[in-house]
């Protein structure tokens, strides 16, 4: 599956359900992040929260308003002071391993990409099982 993937690793671990926030004081700790994905499939905003391994995924519109420019304008301006590091990841085939462990490898990173009923893609920040917890409004 072709796409791109913008993901933020953040300073913080959460819980949505519980309403808790806390520091990421170690590398061990596994952080959350914000991810967009642009492919095949669609445009997806991707947020997970480490503490309950909760996923958050909205489709977005494709349209001409909804670009990897307005990704970034959007992670500065709602998660610039917890932003820990980015990447921008393009992929001609993310499920071919040799290319997922490649790209990863670039960036520094553990090469954990799940993807999602062909819709979309998003890396993994532990080997645990990512699944939809709670509702936001």
């Amino acid at each position: 599956m072709r796409g791109t993937l913008l993901l933020a690793l953040l300073s913080v671990r959460s819980s949505y359900l519980r309403g808790i926030e806390t520091a990421v004081d170690n590398a061990d700790e596994v952080p959350d992040t914000l991810q967009w994905w642009f492919g095949d499939g669609g445009w997806w905003r991707i947020r997970t929260y480490a503490l309950d391994h909760d996923i958050h995924a909205y489709q977005i519109a494709n349209s001409l308003q909804t670009t990897l420019e307005l990704a970034k304008k959007n992670n500065r301006d709602h998660y610039g002071d917890i932003i820990q590091s980015q990447h921008l990841i393009h992929f001609v085939d993310c499920a071919n391993p040799a290319e997922v462990d490649a790209e990863f490898g670039r960036i520094g990173l553990v090469p954990r990409v799940e993807i999602v009923i062909a819709q979309f893609a998003f890396w993994k920040p532990d080997e645990a099982e990512y699944s939809t917890k709670s509702n936001p409004p």
